[in-house]
């Protein structure tokens, strides 16, 4: 071979294991772009805490005020003497009561608002009421007078008086509660006091008419309850008032059970005044009066069956009164015919006697 084929022998056969080793070998990957960096987004800022508001203190002294000062318009009364400012005081003050340990700053400002307004009501109304209860006091007064409280209790009588001439003082100067209590009192001791007179008009109709007897136990309990009634007016007028309402009830359970029995007396006379008219046929002879009777009887029964004894007894009098009344016509009437008949025979046998003679 010459150097030439040789040469180019070389050549080629170097080229070749070139193209085998390169074919043989995997390609180097592409180089990827770096992707850009994600830059994260912040994280939102908490806000920072509002400072706290300052919480109030729960209003308790006020709260007390409230309470105290409402109570004592309602103790006294003026709920009804200004119905009105009342009833406003009462909302400012449920409004404290809500919001109380809820708004305490709330609250506290509704129960100043109404320890205002109920003291307002106070110093406003209690003249007022000091006035009204001072006309209770005196037209109770005119009314024991009237019952002649001064003649049946004179010693009672005059203290009551006394009692009630001192809260003027006082409702001068201003101090109205002292007045209203004086005036109260004097109210109390004044309605006894008539009371007591209607007790003792209760008691001597039951002794003028010897009723006491009927009912035994009542009669004794009235009486200690009446005794007990005037020895108490002075130390304590509202046991005295018990004590007289319950003589008064006493008396009266004495009278109903007294003219129970005394109606059913007098029921059996004037039926015995009935039938002595029937006897004579008087409801024929004087037919109107015996009818105008037995009205007034039934009248009677219906009052004795609604237990109304007084009016029943009163009616079974007049009844058998008019019973008598038409007996005695009857009978006059009867008596008038028998003369006239006795007349007529007598008559008539002289007519027979001349008629015999003559033949």
């Amino acid at each position: 071979m010459t150097a030439k084929r040789v040469y180019l022998w070389c050549s080629i056969t170097g080229m070749t294991i070139a193209f085998l080793v390169a074919c043989a070998t995997p390609p180097k990957p592409a180089a990827v772009a770096a992707s850009p960096a994600v830059t994260a987004a912040p994280a939102p800022t908490a806000a920072a805490p509002a400072p706290a508001k300052p919480t109030a203190a729960a209003p308790d002294d006020l709260r007390s005020q409230a309470t105290d000062l409402r109570k004592k318009a309602f103790d006294l009364g003026l709920k009804d003497v200004l119905p009105g400012d009342y009833a406003t005081a009462e909302s400012v003050y449920a409004a404290g009561i809500s919001a109380y340990a809820v708004d305490n700053a709330a609250s506290g400002s509704s129960f100043t608002d109404a320890i205002a307004k109920f003291r307002d009501i106070i110093q406003r109304g209690l003249p007022m009421l000091v006035a009204s209860e001072k006309r209770r006091a005196s037209g109770l007064r005119d009314t024991a007078m009237r019952k002649k409280a001064s003649d049946l209790f004179p010693a009672l009588a005059s203290a009551a008086d006394a009692d009630f001439s001192k809260p003027a003082a006082s409702e001068s100067s201003g101090d109205y509660e002292t007045a209203l209590a004086g005036y109260r009192a004097s109210a109390v001791e004044f309605e006894v006091l008539y009371k007591l007179c209607d007790a003792a008009n209760a008691r001597q109709l039951l002794v003028s008419r010897d009723l006491a007897k009927w009912d035994p136990s009542n009669w004794s309990l009235a009486e200690s309850k009446y005794a007990s009634s005037a020895s108490l007016f002075r130390q304590d007028a509202h046991a005295s008032d018990d004590a007289v309402d319950e003589a008064i009830l006493r008396y009266g359970v004495v009278k109903d059970t007294a003219y129970g029995y005394f109606a059913a007396d007098r029921k059996k006379a004037s039926e015995t005044e009935r039938d002595r008219a029937a006897g004579i046929k008087a409801d024929i002879a004087v037919k109107d009066e015996y009818e105008a009777a037995l009205a007034l009887y039934a009248k009677a029964q219906s009052d004795d069956g609604a237990k109304n004894y007084e009016s029943s007894s009163a009616e079974y009098d007049r009844a058998a009164t008019a019973f008598a009344a038409a007996y005695t016509q009857a009978k006059a009437k009867m008596d008038t015919a028998k003369t006239e008949l006795g007349s007529l025979d007598s008559a008539l046998a002289t007519a027979e006697a001349v008629t015999t003679r003559t033949r």
